[in-house]
């Protein structure tokens, strides 16, 4: 790793560190039980193939950037053993908190850098918003590689959150706006989100199609694209309607790669 790359990693740990507190008020991180949780089960069976019968149950699985939990908390939910994997210590002393008694371990660790993990651990891993903020990409995706069980399947939900929105999500942003005004993140917020994401790999955005081409440059095979529609219409109808039109605007994705035994 560069000395650059290092700064600015450090710089992305004490981001999301300083964020942890509040992580789950935002709609984008906490998962709700009533909608929420039903909707974001059946997105995991979906990408793991899996009938409501046979759930994870005995499955090893790597919850990539854990965060505060919330994403470990479906996964235990479905009754897989989980690693919850994250560089922010603030991060993980929430998550411990949430999943106490339940099969979750976590795990202080770089999601760039695996080296604590064995080669072929695991039957799932999974990330949601991480691939966008990786410093070094190509190295996160050859450890992945590294650590999943051939035939072990990765799901990566993110977006592109430099891509223009379309006509009618910014209508929907736009009616969120009359409705009730966005409370904007602070100044110095901004400005310290702005300066990192200057220098990330994928500061111009990150699409769909460049993370199948650079996940598969790996070894991974494409599975498939899922629809992540419910997980933010359906799966949020407990909250207020304009969260709803907000997050519905974004330009999000989720893509299931395969660790294939090849012949």
């Amino acid at each position: 790793m560069t000395g650059q790359n290092f700064d600015l990693k450090e710089e992305i740990r004490t981001y999301w560190s300083d964020r942890a507190a509040t992580f789950d008020d935002s709609a984008s991180h906490k998962i709700e039980d009533q909608f929420g949780r039903p909707n974001w089960q059946a997105f995991f069976r979906q990408a793991m193939d899996l009938s409501a019968i046979e759930d994870m149950d005995g499955l090893k699985v790597l919850d990539l950037a854990c965060g505060t939990g919330e994403i470990s908390r479906m996964l235990c939910s479905l009754g897989a053993d989980v690693i919850g994997l994250d560089f922010s210590e603030a991060m993980h002393a929430i998550a411990k908190t949430k999943l106490e008694g339940r099969m979750w371990k976590p795990l202080l660790c770089d999601a760039e850098n695996l080296a604590p993990l064995a080669d072929d651990s695991f039957d799932f891993a999974t990330t949601r918003h991480l691939a966008w903020t990786l410093t070094n990409p190509t190295a996160a995706y050859a450890e992945w590689f590294r650590v999943l069980k051939p035939g072990g399947r990765l799901l990566v939900n993110d977006g592109n959150w430099a891509q223009s929105l379309s006509r009618r999500h910014r209508t929907r942003r736009w009616i969120a706006n009359l409705l009730s005004q966005e409370t904007m993140r602070s100044a110095e917020d901004q400005k310290n989100d702005a300066a990192i994401r200057g220098r990330l790999p994928y500061s111009n955005g990150l699409t769909a199609s460049k993370l199948i081409e650079d996940i598969t440059s790996q070894g991974f095979d494409y599975v498939s694209t899922l629809d992540v529609a419910p997980l933010y219409r359906q799966g949020m109808r407990a909250w207020p309607l304009t969260t709803r039109l907000r997050q519905s605007s974004e330009n999000r994705f989720a893509i299931v790669f395969e660790k294939a035994t090849h012949d």
